[in-house]
């Protein structure tokens, strides 16, 4: 064997080592977002795919240290799906989220392994898109969304609530996951009494119908980040119909921002991530000069 093949192996070895030491470097981000509102500036904490199951005990420990890491408590929790990695991790989830809190309420959409138990690896699906033809067993979503709403979490399923922050009128509209296309957007839209509008959802398929209905942003999850990127190409798929490019962080759809995160865990049979490290975010979102 040559030098040079053996200095490529060893290289190789090393970034193969590194993708399942990757998936432990969770950490906290920060992002100011301009939104063209007159209220207070927003602090938003976005939770997504956390895919917690009891064995993820740093995971569960960076879940409960949170509040210590935020400044202050956020305004606005919101979760994006994909929570659990098998019914068995409801109750650690529950349990390592329990100390989050917010001034003005939290707000959850579910993920497709919250509706179903974790199944083999289907790696073709990444490249070509389709939906698995053979569903898994379902996960107990009930007990899940139980366990929830009994923390004070509210469900955007298909839905829209609105609240009111310091008298200003604040929509947060969601839907249930386009993967697995359990998706209504009907209810998405925006009334001139709105004066600022949020939305949810776990696949970010479908982000232009809050786009066409002038929402201020949009949170999302699923992609991972592409759960490996590579150096000057990035992610080479998003598992969803959206361009690679939108596979992670800030992005303009139109007039919306589009924030779809990396989230905090990663599937059962596909333990890794490179170059694109687990991560809870806090959108700061800052009043901007209104036209």
């Amino acid at each position: 064997m040559s030098k040079l093949l053996r200095s490529v192996l060893a290289a190789w070895a090393g970034v193969a080592a590194y993708s399942f030491y990757e998936p432990l470097r969770f950490r906290l981000v920060s992002h100011r977002v301009p939104v063209r509102w007159r209220g207070p500036a927003l602090d938003v904490l976005h939770l997504a795919d956390t895919h917690l199951a009891p064995s993820d005990r740093k995971l569960q420990s960076f879940l409960r240290s949170l509040p210590d890491r935020l400044d202050k408590m956020p305004d606005l929790v919101v979760a994006t799906g994909d929570m659990i990695e098998g019914s068995e991790g409801i109750d650690p989830l529950l349990e390592a989220i329990a100390s989050i809190q917010s001034r003005y309420g939290h707000f959850y959409v579910l993920g497709s392994h919250d509706y179903y138990e974790p199944a083999g690896p289907s790696f073709t699906k990444y490249f070509s898109g389709e939906r698995p033809k053979k569903q898994p067993p379902r996960a107990e979503s009930a007990r899940l969304e139980r366990g929830l709403q009994e923390a004070g979490w509210v469900p955007l399923t298909n839905k829209t609530e609105t609240i009111g922050i310091q008298g200003r009128r604040v929509r947060l509209t969601g839907v249930d996951d386009p993967y697995l296309r359990r998706h209504d957007v009907s209810h998405i839209s925006r009334s001139s009494s709105d004066e600022l509008a949020l939305g949810l959802v776990h696949a970010p398929d479908v982000v232009s119908e809050w786009a066409l209905n002038g929402f201020d942003v949009v949170f999302a999850g699923h992609t991972h980040g592409g759960q490996v990127r590579i150096p000057l190409l990035g992610a080479l798929v998003t598992n969803s119909s959206l361009p690679t490019a939108l596979a992670a962080g800030l992005n303009r759809v139109g007039d919306t921002w589009l924030h779809v995160s990396p989230g905090l865990g990663t599937g059962r049979y596909t333990p890794i991530r490179l170059l694109t490290p687990p991560e809870a975010t806090l959108l700061r979102l800052a009043p901007a000069a209104l036209g």
